[in-house]
């Protein structure tokens, strides 16, 4: 005979328990509880999870393990403008990364930096525009990307093929380059 705890836990595991689940190996990542390697590891666990059970035994050795179902709808960051004119912004480290930013460069530069950042919805657009100016979008390896851009005597490069992991967040970059350019790019982790 099952009891409730053991049917929730071979439950389907859901966007906001593996999006709790990655932030709580980012936590223990920062703290130095796990290194890179290791964090890299879980963190391909949890977005390949189709079970609670199987997210709460990648998370279970760590401080505020995840002990109770949450599930529900996801509650991401606000939306975001980030503007360049004649300067540059930078989006690196931990961050919380909203459903929808927008990125603006006229003469001048920007860069945003997902490899360390804290996802708050499965799905994420980025809409870019650059116009004698250039931004950079790096990826870690684990994010799903998909790329609809165009440069006019400028360029809006194209990601590698490769795809991330079932289950990771996925990334839509839009936009344009005007005499400028935007460059998206897979980029690992550096290991501390």
């Amino acid at each position: 005979m099952s009891t409730p705890a053991s049917r929730n836990r071979s439950e389907p595991a859901a966007d906001t328990d593996r999006m709790q689940a990655a932030q709580l190996l980012s936590d223990a990542a920062a703290q130095g509880r796990l290194d890179m390697t290791e964090y890299e590891n879980r963190l391909a666990k949890v977005y390949a999870a189709k079970t609670y059970d199987e997210l709460s035994r990648v998370s279970s050795d760590l401080p505020g393990a995840i002990t109770s179902r949450r599930g529900g709808p996801c509650h991401p960051a606000p939306s975001t403008v980030l503007l360049a004119i004649m300067s540059g912004f930078e989006r690196r480290g931990r961050w919380n990364v909203p459903k929808k930013l927008t990125a603006f460069t006229l003469w001048g530069g920007g860069v945003i930096d997902l490899r360390y950042a804290d996802f708050t919805s499965p799905e994420v657009e980025i809409r870019t525009y650059s116009i004698m100016g250039g931004q950079t979008i790096l990826v870690p390896p684990e994010v799903n990307v998909e790329l609809r851009g165009h440069g006019v005597m400028g360029t809006f490069d194209h990601l590698e093929t490769e795809k991330g992991l079932p289950g990771a967040p996925r990334v839509k970059v839009r936009g344009f380059s005007l005499w400028g350019k935007v460059a998206v790019k897979r980029k690992k982790r550096k290991t501390s």
